[in-house]
């Protein structure tokens, strides 16, 4: 689903932590027919930034149309940042903060068609530099929030 606010009912979360990584995961999506969360590393929001994750993400689809997928950008405890990934058009992010802080950043992202998530529970992250048979059997089997 590339689409923004297309969020999936429950995807394998993937932490992705480049333009590598991102194809990786959606050409193995596609492979299996099973649908994926691209989610960012904790607080890569602050150091990576919207926009180059936003066109991280953007480039992947591209080159993997089938796929489907949505994807999340974890904004550390930093709203400064989370407002940045709405302007930017991020689909999904993560943020820690109080609780009204939550609730004004989840109404304005919904107004721009965006969703609010907590960070997965679980997630085959990518630097651990999984084989694609591990990352096929973490897609098709893998424990998956919901």
């Amino acid at each position: 689903m590339n689409t923004t606010a297309a969020v999936i009912a429950h995807p394998a979360a993937v932490i992705v932590h480049d333009l590598d990584h991102a194809m990786r995961v959606l050409a193995a999506a596609e492979r299996t027919g099973r649908p994926v969360r691209l989610c960012s590393p904790p607080a890569a929001g602050t150091y990576l930034g919207p926009a180059v994750f936003k066109s991280m993400i953007d480039q992947a689809r591209a080159r993997h149309p089938a796929a489907q997928a949505d994807s999340c950008l974890d904004c550390g405890d930093e709203a400064g940042t989370a407002l940045a990934a709405l302007r930017h058009g991020v689909e999904a992010i993560s943020l820690t903060a109080a609780p009204d802080v939550l609730e004004k950043i989840a109404d304005m992202a919904r107004q721009s068609g965006a969703a609010t998530m907590p960070p997965p529970s679980q997630a085959l992250d990518m630097a651990q530099e999984p084989t694609d048979e591990k990352l096929a059997d973490w897609l098709l089997e893998g424990t998956h929030d919901g």
